[in-house]
């Protein structure tokens, strides 16, 4: 059984049927040169009916991405056979009620992907948008929901100026999913939604990719929800970082004897997996400061403060719902094994590489974490990447809120997790969006589904302009706040609202907001480059 549409501008488009969603799967949002060419917006299309009942082509990405995002979750799904290309990834997932029709307006959901910037796909099992569209169906919140691929990695992020002399721009992932916006903007009326009330959501790279977006003047979309990642968390390059990164890349490639133009042709004709393959882990996947795209100066400070331009989104996004899970730090760890190795003495090195002047900050923090330099690795480890936690994901949760200038609304993650394996029964990295897109569900006790029904049902209230819960008082997180809080079910907690920011039932802490006053929060956040770098 199939289900076609008749769209304005896209021809006849056939979906895929069931549970009362129709599913439009591979549609193509834009075309590409070559793999470092800007993405062209397919403005119209002609000729026979589309068949949208297959997921595209991902991204040139590792093809044990889906096992590497399943390991650090602790459960797996049945896996798809999904082709990678260059030129044919750019495309778009939707899901929508079956009965839904160009004058129905729903709410959209935009979601953004994470993965770092170098792994990650809208097709893979842990994103199907069925059961997400069919809940929203049923607890009276109907939602289109749009899934995106966009290039990643080299293609994605790699940038220099023999590239940028060669006409092509940094950025490429940011400027995908702004066509990919583009796109739904024009087209989406057609399969039910409304272009006017769109929400641009994330998880970890994707929530960095949304912020990234509120750096835009030009309206992108209505509502923003950012989920356990900011761009305070994947900060930009400058120019001359990008320049040594570069180098690193050409020379792995065995191109550094080469000229300018045969590098250049040279990563766009080596096999697209070849350059996946061989670049080192070492090779750094982030934007670049362009001023165009991402613009210089968005600190924490400048995110916290209701004075700063520097989120120029805020004149035009009205509300953000924005959050973190209890450990989600944790994905350091699993990425990086070898992390734990000597890990005190590591981090008091980088406590005094970092803000060495303030022995008295240096002190207090060893001493609320509870770290000296004979703690044993597991033991430190575990207090280092609690830090990481605060400093990487809270502080800016709380930073992007109290700088809000519209309605923020704040949520804490800590369901632990149900599964066997070193993060059992803590909120570690990418637990949260599984939970919210509920493909892991028949294996939830019918209270943990309870957390992952109340948190997605917030969620698309939040879609639908309605508060799920209070907002917090801009500018401040001492008053007037509000935080909703998910899990943990295994202390019969299910949903709830904490009036603090900090301690009790939030586990989160406030040491490093106290630090602020002395030391910046982005000094203290390159306690973490320093700590990777030895």
């Amino acid at each position: 059984m199939t289900t076609l549409i008749t769209t304005s501008k896209l021809g006849q488009i056939r979906g895929k049927p069931g549970d009362g969603v129709t599913q439009y799967l591979g549609i193509k949002y834009a075309t590409l040169e070559n793999r470092f060419a800007d993405a062209q917006l397919i403005e119209e299309r002609q000729g026979d009916i589309l068949d949208a009942t297959k997921d595209g082509p991902t991204t040139l990405t590792l093809p044990i991405g889906c096992d590497v995002e399943l390991g650090h979750v602790q459960h797996t799904l049945p896996k798809k056979e999904l082709p990678q290309s260059d030129l044919d990834c750019l495309n778009l997932n939707i899901a929508v009620p079956s009965d839904a029709t160009p004058s129905s307006k729903l709410p959209v959901l935009f979601f953004i992907h994470g993965g770092g910037f170098f792994i990650g796909a809208n097709s893979w099992p842990q994103y199907d948008t069925t059961r997400l569209a069919k809940l929203s169906i049923e607890k009276g919140l109907p939602m289109v929901i749009v899934t995106i691929n966009y290039r990643l990695g080299a293609p994605g992020f790699l940038t220099s100026k023999e590239l940028r002399d060669a006409g092509y721009k940094p950025n490429n992932g940011l400027r995908d999913q702004r066509v990919a916006l583009e796109w739904v903007h024009k087209n989406i009326r057609d399969f039910g939604g409304d272009p006017e009330n769109i929400t641009a959501g994330g998880m970890s790279a994707g929530g960095v990719s949304v912020t990234y977006h509120l750096q835009s003047q030009t309206p992108l979309f209505k509502r923003a929800i950012v989920l356990s990642g900011t761009s305070l968390l994947i900060q930009p390059l400058p120019y001359e970082v990008h320049e040594e990164n570069y180098k690193q890349a050409i020379a792995a490639l065995g191109l550094a004897d080469a000229s300018a133009e045969d590098r250049v042709q040279a990563l766009l004709e080596i096999p697209g997996q070849e350059i996946v393959t061989r670049l080192p882990h070492s090779v750094r996947y982030a934007p670049a400061i362009d001023s165009d795209i991402v613009i210089p100066g968005v600190t924490f400070s400048a995110v916290g403060s209701l004075e700063s331009n520097a989120l120029r989104g805020k004149e035009w996004c009205q509300e953000l719902l924005i959050g973190d899970a209890e450990a989600d730090a944790s994905i350091s760890e699993y990425l990086t094994p070898n992390m734990k190795d000597n890990s005190a003495k590591r981090f008091i090195t980088a406590l005094k590489e970092s803000i060495g002047s303030h022995p008295d900050i240096i002190q207090r923090i060893l001493d609320a974490y509870h770290i000296s330099e004979d703690t044993p690795d597991d033991q430190a480890i575990s207090s280092i990447l609690t830090f990481f936690t605060d400093i990487l994901f809270h502080a800016p949760t709380l930073n992007f809120a109290r700088g809000w200038n519209g309605k923020a609304y704040v949520y804490y993650f800590n369901e632990g997790n149900p599964w066997d394996g070193p993060y059992k029964g803590r909120a570690n990295h990418i637990l949260d969006v599984i939970y919210f897109f509920q493909n892991l569900g028949d294996f939830l006790t019918p209270e943990q589904k309870q957390v992952s029904e109340a948190m997605v049902v917030d969620f698309f209230q939040f879609c639908h302009g309605s508060g799920p819960w209070p907002a917090i008082t801009p500018g401040t997180v001492d008053t007037g706040f509000t935080a909703r809080i998910y899990g943990p079910s295994q202390q019969g907690a299910i949903a709830s609202v904490a009036p603090q920011a900090f301690g009790g039932q939030t586990l989160r802490r406030s040491v490093l907001f106290e630090c602020s006053s002395v030391v910046a929060f982005d000094d203290l956040a390159k306690v973490y480059v320093a700590f990777q770098s030895r």
